[in-house]
């Protein structure tokens, strides 16, 4: 790491005098200090994300979901004047030993070409899902029974969809943005807003109160705060769990349509697209599917992509605020799966592979077989507590029946404990720095 002394050598145009701004914004990449107080605003994503790093070090977040023309962008920000930068750094962690290492591991592994798509392997899981949606409309209109056997293929349809769709919501190349439409169309789920709940997740995974997949009411992953608590709901949550999750793609569908009408009238950039693509799909379902097996097949779907999601964090670490060392707690709190058939490999569409989606959002998933064998060996060079996590699916699914359990048999939380309301806030900074913040206004 340079240190903070080096950026006095840098030209003095290239500094932002930060009593010229309202409010410095101060977030480190690549470590050098930027002020992002006026692109915040101007961030495709939204400042809600950027709002994360306040006086902190974006650079995992930044290398994880952007393209390597993006990352050059970042060469043409505004940085923090010297004095500014200094401050901010002293009241900021440094980068430990795992994180260097990781970022090395990273630039190594895009110069071997790993996010290089293998569309041939695309091909066959689109055709796949092609081929269960349509053997399923066509079972859903032979006579005596014939709806009732559609149930099973619709329902591995929309299980394929979910994880072909959330593959071109993370991906960055051409061929994911040509496809970000199959999500609405396949599924009638948004990637807009799929895109800024999932996204949240995987900044702060397992961090209580600010993570959008572990807080959600009335199922309860930690003790609650006690003005969060819902206790007949609560109590019985191992038992209904199974259900809820048969709800899941429901709520989804709801949120997406809902979001996607929102952006269409506000004219977000993608909100008319994914509106008309989301009419479509309903109607193509309304049109050729009977309503029970709709709703059958997508409860099914749901039931099996919850169960799998859930399953790889739930029983991990949780933390009750921002984790400084990304690469560190993305080990800590994310756990793979060893499936025990071919079925069930192919069914848990990636996600068996989970830290290595978490540590590389963008990379094509067919690269994660081969790219789990390296993860040990990081694990183990780097003596990660855990090292590389993974089990035997049923195992997973088995403990986190009898986690959900413990929190639902055992007591509230007290006053400190994480808030579920803070999910719309992005998690607080330190003391340090919003005094730095007080200091330069």
């Amino acid at each position: 790491m340079q240190p903070v002394g080096y950026m006095e050598d840098l030209a003095p145009e290239r500094y932002v005098r930060s009593r010229t701004r309202q409010v410095p914004f101060p977030v480190r990449i690549d470590d050098t200090w930027y002020d992002l107080s006026r692109y915040r605003q101007k961030h495709p994503g939204g400042p809600h994300f950027i709002d994360h790093y306040k006086g902190r070090d974006a650079t995992e977040a930044v290398y994880a979901f952007h393209t390597t023309q993006a990352r050059r962008f970042l060469t043409s920000l505004p940085r923090l004047d010297p004095a500014a930068a200094i401050e901010a750094e002293a009241a900021t962690p440094p980068v430990s030993d795992i994180t260097r290492n990781f970022r090395n591991f990273r630039q190594r592994l895009e110069k071997e070409g790993w996010w290089e798509r293998d569309y041939w392997q695309e091909t066959l899981w689109l055709c796949a899902w092609a081929f269960l949606f349509t053997a399923g409309v066509a079972l859903a209109h032979l006579p005596d029974g014939g709806a009732e056997m559609s149930v099973v293929p619709l329902a591995l349809a929309h299980v394929q969809g979910a994880w072909l769709g959330h593959d071109y919501a993370h991906g960055v190349d051409g061929f994911c943005r040509k496809m970000r439409l199959f999500a609405p169309l396949a599924i009638g789920i948004s990637p807009g807003w799929w895109g800024e709940k999932h996204n949240t997740h995987h900044l702060v995974t397992n961090q209580m109160g600010a993570d959008t997949d572990i807080s959600m009411p009335p199922l309860f992953v930690w003790a609650p705060h006690p003005d969060d608590d819902l206790p007949q709901a609560r109590h019985s949550q191992h038992l209904w769990f199974p259900l809820g999750c048969a709800t899941v793609f429901f709520s989804w569908r709801l949120r997406s349509l809902a979001w996607a009408a929102n952006a269409a009238w506000n004219g977000r950039s993608g909100g008319i697209a994914e509106l008309v693509a989301l009419t479509i799909h309903w109607l193509v379902l309304l049109v050729f599917i009977p309503l029970p097996t709709i709703f059958a097949s997508v409860a099914l779907a749901g039931l099996v992509c919850a169960v799998i999601l859930t399953t790889s964090h739930l029983n991990e670490e949780l933390y009750d605020g921002f984790q400084d060392d990304w690469v560190l707690s993305q080990f800590c709190s994310t756990r793979g799966a060893t499936t025990r058939t071919a079925f069930t490999e192919w069914i848990w569409g990636g996600m068996q592979y989970h830290l290595e989606h978490h540590l590389f959002p963008t990379m094509p998933r067919s690269k994660y077989p081969s790219l789990k064998p390296l993860l040990h060996r990081f694990a183990e060079q780097n003596n990660l507590p855990g090292g590389y996590r993974e089990d035997d699916e049923v195992e997973m699914i088995l403990k986190t029946f009898d986690r959900l359990k413990q929190i639902a048999e055992g007591n509230c939380g007290d006053a400190a404990t994480p808030r579920l309301h803070d999910i719309s806030r992005p998690t607080s900074n330190s003391q340090e720095t919003e005094q730095f913040v007080v200091d330069h206004l």
